[in-house]
């Protein structure tokens, strides 16, 4: 509607005040003069608009509005900035509780400009709001947010925050505490952070997140290393896309950090402990396979030998030769199943620190014979000061077992060799001996090569007992030993001597 400039001012008032009825807010304006007495020029509707305010009696005396009407943890602050306003001739913006008859209370805003006039006296023009739905809603969220913090802290979760159209992240001050991270090396790029994944878990956990970017999970979790501070962690990371575009893309991402280091830590532990607890268990229940069977094939031996006596179809003579052979077969084999429950006696104290020369030359004094006779040449390029922590009887046993098998299936075809070498990493001295003998057939032998009277050469001083040993006494130690093998071309074996400190 456009007005003319001879609008009748009396339409022009009617307009104006139908206007401000419609309007939720108290206009007014009010003089204050040099005696602080205050007088109502305009009031746009009744005060008890907001049920028991008496606002005249404030106009009249702003003092008596004070304990049966103000909120009174508000009354000081809203007298304070009244007066403020008054003495600065500044803006008056001020929020405060009104009780109410039912003991409730109402919030209500106080927006008002001040100028002086004419006389001297200090004019406000203002409005009056009802902000109680405002307000109440501030202080939901309010406590919201702090209990959300509380929670958050309270579970020692991190909170993450991914913009994937600006690709910004936002991290938590718990988040930034478990990654190690300070305000100059935050993660600035989803790529950045990728970085920091465990290359081992990479394909698990970007398999998780591309499965609910593509809507196939709710959400994703997964536990993976990142690398904090030079160091990796172990995080459980759970994740939830909270806004995608018309065509389902991902926009927004939030989640949680939680450290479980220590967790998973006990966890492999734990489940190392089970793998040992399983290998024991298998080596008890094939060490009783053993006793039996070869316990079994003696006795049945002996009992075969004495139904032939006692059918005279053997003498005596020959019944007490076949009978000291069997006796001697089974002492031999009480014997070897003596040293194997010897091997699991071993304490750690009885651990030393050896030097690993002054044991391999030892080794190749007793078998100089069998050295020479095979014209085999060897050659020792370990440092003279490398030692391993072993048991002295187990190191002298396990170098006696390999180098005897070298010498044993020696290759005659060529000129013998067996080479001593050494390397060493983290957790282990690692002794190689390699010779260039006959060689085993991994692909047929490879799951039996350390198996108690397993043998791989028609070799009559074979026993299949050397190398059982052998296996049975490093991994007692905290070690292992491994083969590489061709045949007809030789064998390496290779021994981890695990550090003790």
């Amino acid at each position: 509607m456009i007005f003319t400039k001879n609008r009748n001012p009396e339409d022009l008032n009617k307009l104006y005040e139908s206007l401000i009825k419609q309007l939720p807010n108290i206009i007014f304006q009010i003089r204050i003069n040099a005696d602080r007495k205050i007088a109502i020029d305009f009031l746009s509707k009744p005060i008890d608009f907001f049920n028991e305010f008496s606002f005249n009696e404030f106009l009249e005396d702003a003092n008596n509005l004070s304990n049966y009407t103000i909120y009174e943890p508000d009354f000081k602050g809203f007298l304070e900035s009244y007066e403020r306003s008054v003495a600065n001739i500044e803006v008056w913006d001020v929020e405060f509780r009104l009780l109410l008859p039912d003991s409730s209370y109402k919030w209500i805003r106080i927006e008002a400009t001040p100028k002086k006039n004419e006389l001297d006296e200090i004019v406000f023009y203002g409005l009056i709001s009802d902000v109680t739905d405002v307000k109440e809603q501030e202080i939901r969220m309010k406590v919201a947010d702090e209990r959300y913090h509380f929670a958050v802290q309270a579970s020692d979760r991190g909170v993450w925050d991914w913009d994937m159209v600006t690709g910004k992240v936002y991290y938590s001050s718990e988040s930034m505490k478990i990654l190690e991270l300070t305000e100059s090396d935050l993660v600035a790029s989803p790529e950045e952070w990728d970085e920091r994944v465990h290359p081992d878990d990479r394909g698990e956990y970007y398999g998780n997140i591309n499965l609910h970017f593509e809507n196939k999970i709710p959400f994703y979790e997964t536990c993976h290393r990142v690398l904090c501070n030079g160091r990796y962690k172990w995080i459980l990371d759970r994740g939830k896309v909270i806004e995608r575009d018309a065509e389902g893309k991902p926009l927004r991402i939030v989640g949680t950090h939680t450290d479980i280091s220590d967790q998973k830590e006990k966890e492999l532990e734990l489940a190392k402990m089970l793998e040992i607890l399983n290998i024991q268990n298998n080596k008890l229940l094939n060490f009783a396979h053993i006793v039996s069977h070869n316990l079994r094939t003696h006795s049945g031996n002996i009992k075969s030998l004495l139904d032939l006596h006692k059918e005279d179809l053997l003498s005596d003579a020959d019944t007490l030769s076949n009978i000291q052979i069997v006796s001697d077969e089974l002492f031999s084999t009480i014997e070897n199943l003596n040293e194997l429950v010897n091997i699991h006696t071993v304490k750690d104290k009885e651990i030393e620190e050896l030097n690993l020369n002054v044991y391999i030359n030892k080794v190749l004094d007793v078998l100089h014979d069998s050295i020479k006779q095979k014209d085999i040449l060897v050659l020792n390029y370990i440092q003279t000061s490398v030692t391993i922590d072993c048991l002295p009887a187990y190191l002298e046993s396990i170098l006696l077992n390999t180098v005897t098998n070298a010498i044993k299936y020696s290759d005659s075809k060529k000129v013998p060799k067996i080479i001593f070498t050494s390397e060493e990493n983290d957790d282990f001295i690692i002794l190689n001996i390699k010779d260039n003998g006959l060689g085993i057939d991994l692909n047929k032998y490879k799951d039996s090569i350390f198996g108690l009277y397993k043998t791989f050469h028609k070799n009559n001083d074979a026993r299949g007992v050397g190398l059982y040993l052998t296996k049975n006494q490093i991994e007692n130690m905290g070690g292992k030993i491994e083969v590489e093998s061709t045949l007809h071309v030789g064998s390496t074996f290779k021994i981890y001597f695990k550090k003790t400190t």
